[in-house]
Formats: C-alpha cells, sequence, structure tokens
C-alpha cells in the first residue's frame, strides 16, 4: 500500500498541501468497514472535503466548533443552500482571510477518493458475504431475551395482593405458521430447517 504522500492523484496532492497526515489509511478503513459500518465513496468524499477546510481554517487561525464546520461545508456545497446564503457564508470566510475559491478547488469528488483507494493505496472492499440468516436469528434472539427480562422485571414488582406467584422463569418462544399448510415451527428450527416443510418438498 502506498502512503498519501508517494501518490500523484488529486486526492494525495491536497493531502500533502494541507498536511492531512494518514488520511488515505482512515478513508480505506472506513471505507472496508472495519468498524462494522461501510462508507460510502460520497460519505468519504464528504469527511475528506471537511477535513480540507478545517485546515483551511486553522492556517487562517479561524477557530470553529465541530457543529459550525459541518454547517460551513454545507452552506459552500449544498445544492440546496440559496445564493444569497452561500454568498454571506463566502464573504465571512473571505473577511477572515480564507481564499474560498482555492479550498473549493481542492474538494474533492467520490470518483477522486475512489481512484485514491484502489489505484494508490491498493485498497479493497471486505467481500465476506453477510450470513442474513444468522443476524435475523440473532436480532430475533435478542428481542425474546429482552421481553423476557422486562416480563420479569415487571411481574417482580407486583406485590402479593395483586398476584399470587412463587419462584418463576419468564420464557419467550416466537412461532411462525405456514399460511400453505399451517405447520407451526419455532422461529430458530424455521430458519435451521431452511422453511417450512411443504415449500422445501416442491
Amino acid at each position: 500500500m502506498s502512503e498519501d504522500g508517494d501518490c500523484t492523484c488529486k486526492v494525495g496532492r491536497v493531502t500533502r498541501k494541507y498536511g492531512l497526515d494518514a488520511v488515505g489509511s482512515e478513508l480505506a478503513s472506513l471505507w472496508r468497514g472495519d468498524d462494522g459500518e461501510s462508507h460510502s465513496l460520497r460519505d468519504l468524499a464528504d469527511r475528506f472535503n471537511r477535513r480540507v477546510l478545517a485546515a483551511a481554517l486553522r492556517d487562517a487561525s479561524v477557530e470553529v466548533l465541530d457543529g459550525e464546520l459541518q454547517n460551513t461545508y454545507r452552506l459552500l456545497t449544498d445544492d440546496e443552500v440559496s445564493a444569497g446564503m452561500r454568498t454571506q457564508a463566502v464573504g465571512r470566510l473571505e473577511r477572515d482571510g480564507v481564499d474560498v475559491e482555492d479550498v473549493r478547488n481542492d474538494f474533492v469528488s467520490h470518483q477522486s477518493i475512489y481512484t485514491h483507494l484502489r489505484e494508490c493505496l491498493n485498497a479493497e472492499k471486505g467481500a465476506e458475504p453477510v450470513d442474513r440468516v444468522a443476524s435475523t436469528r440473532d436480532t430475533v434472539g435478542s428481542m425474546e431475551a429482552r421481553t423476557e427480562k422486562i416480563a420479569a422485571n415487571n411481574l417482580e414488582t407486583l406485590t402479593g395482593d395483586e398476584i399470587a406467584l412463587g419462584e418463576f422463569d419468564v420464557i419467550v418462544t416466537t412461532h411462525v405458521t405456514c399460511d400453505s399448510c399451517g405447520r407451526r415451527q419455532e422461529f430458530g428450527e424455521l430458519l435451521a430447517n431452511g422453511g417450512c416443510q411443504c415449500r422445501l418438498e416442491r
């Protein structure tokens, strides 16, 4: 994998210009989804461009909060922002010593991000398929466990005058009834079997 400083694409040039150290590794990690969530190229382009804007503001000794930075970026780039609001934002930045035209020229597109990731960093998307069956089983199982806990906690708050109950266990089980054959199966069993037998036998 090449370092950001070695490549000649626009992302690499802008990275060096603003001193955005290790931004390439960060973008590659977010694109692959190393944190469990893969980010789109457009999201990565916006993230990179905000870093560029932040660096330009810092170089001009303009202090902004994170929320203000995001709003300023929106005013400069969002097509739904009115011309008047954009003009005000540009004027305010220029009064603070920021060369807005130069900064906007340094903003990159999602295609530039893709080129940097693939051709400069040799980054590849994770190819492992998501196990949707396992994910569904885990989701429903978590809901059942949560319902059991809520039910048990509420039962424990009831006094003897309200209900008569000794030691107890709460068990929540989800069942699925097939409308075609009327067979009723426990949710996990249905998933393990690959569906209803009446459909599998066809």
